[in-house]
């Protein structure tokens, strides 16, 4: 038999002591290390989604420029020169030699501004009627003529002047007829009121009465920045209500009264020479024709009632129209210094004496 090494001996009995170890779970010497790594968190990163934001393009509004005007001066300034060549009157002789010349085509266009139950009593020849209040209707205005005269009356003199004056103004080639029906027809009936028959003989004074004091004028305003359309759209505001005319004796009542507080500012609308000749008690004196001049009118009241007076009534409408247009609480004195003093060199013209007696119609007309 073969003999085995000492070394052989040694290695087996080695080897089984470590499968006896190995089964009974001993304990390596060799410590293992596990490093367990923390998880990654992966997050994704936020979408942002970026919205353009929309182009807004801007149009700019068109530029409106109200053109703003001083309308009290405006209209002032436009009076002013309209009455500085107006004829304003034609007596009845005149008119009447005109629509019996045998050519009729320079006939004015004649307008009874008169009531129609007057109107439809009897009229001059181939007048329309046209009611003093509904003088500045725009449905009336825009039928009568730019091109041709016209010739407006009335019952007495005075609201034919009314209108006459507001047609001047607005444009128109106007005259107003002297004295109304008054003056025309001896027909009573068709006169339709009382006549002037006699002044009432009040007392006149001649001590000067200056211009003084400074007034802020009228507040209003229309909107409009044209003089013409100005001074409709003033008319249409105070037509239908205005009294146009104050009796003598009504102002001689309230001057003799005892109570100054109450009394009205008197223009008279005069010349300088007559009204030197005497006046009524108080009266400044602003000629007709310069009513409308802003250096007068800034020495008139605008919170007091005014009253304006001429020689026969005429005139003095003028005035008491000019300055209800520019906002004043005017009238005039009916008849004026020929219904108010029995002295001749104060009136100072001839006053009214009786009709011409010339023929009406009662054929009605109207405009086209």
């Amino acid at each position: 038999m073969k003999r085995r090494s000492p070394a052989f001996g040694l290695l087996l009995i080695m080897t089984v002591l470590s499968l006896i170890l190995a089964a009974c779970g001993g304990t390596s010497t060799v410590e293992e290390t596990t490093t367990t790594e923390a998880p990654v968190a992966t997050t994704a990163a936020p979408t942002t989604t970026t919205t353009a934001a929309p182009t807004t393009t801007t149009t700019a509004a068109p530029t409106t420029t109200v053109a703003t005007v001083d309308e009290f001066e405006v209209l002032a300034n436009h009076i002013a020169s309209v009455l500085a060549d107006w004829k304003p009157v034609i007596p009845a002789d005149v008119l009447y030699d005109n629509l019996t010349d045998g050519d009729e085509s320079n006939d004015p266009l004649i307008i009874s501004v008169r009531s129609p139950e007057h109107y439809a009593l009897g009229h001059i020849q181939g007048a329309v009627n046209i009611p003093w209040q509904t003088i500045a209707d725009p449905e009336n205005l825009a039928k009568l003529p730019t091109d041709r005269p016209i010739v407006v009356y009335c019952y007495t003199g005075h609201t034919g002047q009314v209108a006459a004056t507001l047609l001047k103004i607005f444009g128109y080639n106007v005259q107003n007829l002297k004295f109304g029906m008054m003056g025309w027809s001896d027909d009573p009936a068709v006169v339709a009121t009382t006549p002037f028959s006699a002044a009432a003989g009040y007392p006149t004074e001649t001590e000067v009465h200056e211009l003084t004091g400074s007034y802020d004028p009228p507040e209003w305003a229309t909107g409009e920045t044209e003089a013409s359309k100005i001074a409709i759209a003033r008319a249409q505001a105070f037509l239908a209500d205005w009294k146009p005319v104050m009796a003598p004796d009504v102002l001689y009542d309230n001057l003799t009264d005892g109570d100054d507080s109450n009394n009205p500012f008197i223009i008279s609308v005069r010349s300088p020479d007559h009204y030197a000749l005497g006046h009524i008690q108080g009266a400044v004196n602003i000629p007709w024709t310069n009513i409308a001049d802003l250096d007068k009118l800034v020495h008139v009241p605008s919170d007091v009632p005014i009253v304006t007076y001429c020689y026969t009534g005429h005139t003095g409408q003028i005035g008491a129209v000019v300055l209800k247009l520019l906002g004043y609480d005017s009238i005039n004195l009916k008849w004026g210094m020929m219904g108010w003093s029995d002295d001749p060199d104060v009136v100072a013209t001839t006053p009214f004496s009786a009709p011409a007696g010339y023929p009406t119609e009662t054929e009605p007309h109207t405009l086209p």
